[in-house]
């Protein structure tokens, strides 16, 4: 399954050596380059470097548009609603989760389809099953 991940951060660095082990081809989209350079050193995988926040562009890049799924797991929830709403709604991914850590927030956006990773100790586990769904 081809994967795109917005977001370079902690739970990316669990999260995208799995799904490369589990078999999935899996491209990571952030604006640190160091961070994605010390991913791409621990896994094979693809990155791709935000230089400026043009979404398209970069979304693009991600090739969003052939990607199966989609996690936006940056540290900012309305960036992640946003993308997450843009995957799902403007690209046609079938299968968009995000992390939001706002309780507010994931209360909102749940019933109105939103796949929500809330960054729990179970959040690895349930994005896998996620992904098996």
């Amino acid at each position: 399954m081809q994967i795109l991940i917005y977001g370079c951060t902690r739970l990316t660095d669990a999260l995208a050596p799995i799904l490369v082990q589990d078999g999935h081809q899996v491209t990571v989209i952030d604006s640190d380059a160091d961070r994605l350079a010390i991913l791409e050193k621990q896994t094979t995988l693809s990155t791709v470097w935000v230089a400026e926040p043009l979404m398209q562009d970069y979304l693009m890049q991600g090739d969003l548009a052939g990607s199966e799924a989609f996690f936006s797991l940056a540290n900012n929830d309305h960036e992640n609603i946003l993308l997450s709403q843009m995957a799902s709604h403007i690209f046609n991914v079938p299968k968009v989760m995000c992390h939001l850590s706002d309780p507010q927030l994931q209360d909102f956006y749940q019933p109105l389809g939103i796949s929500v990773l809330n960054g729990g100790p179970d959040s690895l586990s349930a994005a896998r099953d996620f992904l098996e769904q």
